[in-house]
């Protein structure tokens, strides 16, 4: 239980040396996105609630500190299986991890869509340094087709979370816009795109694509002559292949910038 509640520390390309926290079994999201490298959701869920063992996930942190001690990681990252925000002692677990990391930065990777929900989590968020939420559609279409939602929910309640999530966090929000090839990639789905993401205000944009295999296997990714070209338009910035990226194994002192390298799309995909 243990072994899937914590992992790592890993190679990030956005945040150097990152020990994850996984908060869901295996594949538990309200989404179920066409480009997921990890497969398909096996468990589509909007419901919160405690998915594994409050104390069983802080007690691996604890055994982690203790393992790590003398070599810390740079950051603690809520990624993983799934949804993070789904558990329901997600608030208690981010608190509990500020204690036991108290100088390593906290971040959580979320699909940034549950905010106007459940309003709680914009009070338990406020632990974490820096969080990544994602936005790969301009249009409730796009978004039915490439994020596959759970019945109940709309693009424009996705919206409205990140709005939320905009207003109540003050610390740096790094959105990501995952590219699939004849999909987002339209003039038009752009272009309302890009109106979404200046209303949000983030305070980076990175666009994504395909690194590994994919949920559908029809899913392909644009050239990178087309993603320079795009994340141009929505003023963003293209995260680099994971071979691409050069990370020291002992990046672990510096402070968050924007020279990082970037890490894979670790919202929706089996740690890394």
């Amino acid at each position: 239980m243990r072994k899937q509640c914590v992992f790592g520390p890993i190679l990030s390309r956005r945040l150097g040396s990152s020990l994850g926290v996984n908060l869901v079994p295996y594949k538990t999201c309200n989404l179920d996105c066409v480009y997921c490298e990890c497969g398909a959701t096996l468990n589509l869920s909007i419901e919160r609630r405690e998915y594994l063992p409050t104390m069983a996930v802080i007690d691996a942190l604890q055994e982690a500190a203790l393992r790590l001690r003398g070599y810390p990681p740079f950051c603690v990252t809520f990624a993983g299986w799934g949804e993070p925000t789904l558990h329901a002692q997600f608030g208690r677990i981010a608190e509990a991890a500020r204690r036991i990391f108290p100088k390593e930065h906290l971040v959580l990777i979320t699909n940034g869509t549950l905010f106007a929900r459940f309003r709680e989590l914009l009070e338990e968020i406020q632990v974490f340094d820096l969080i990544i939420p994602s936005l790969d559609a301009g249009t409730e279409a796009v978004f039915q087709r490439i994020n596959r939602p759970h019945p109940s929910l709309s693009f424009a309640e996705h919206l409205e979370s990140l709005a939320l999530l905009r207003q109540r966090f003050a610390k740096d929000i790094w959105l990501e816009v995952f590219i699939v090839e004849g999909l987002n990639d339209a003039p038009e789905e752009l272009l309302a795109l890009r109106t979404h993401l200046a209303h949000l205000r983030p305070n980076r944009i990175h666009l994504n694509t395909l690194d590994r295999r994919p949920t559908c296997t029809w899913v392909q990714a644009p050239s990178r002559e087309r993603l320079e070209a795009i994340a141009h338009f929505l003023g963003g910035e293209v995260i680099p292949s994971f071979h691409v990226a050069r990370i020291s194994p002992q990046a672990t002192g510096h402070e968050l910038s924007g020279e990082q390298q970037c890490a894979p799309r670790e919202c929706h995909s089996t740690p890394r």
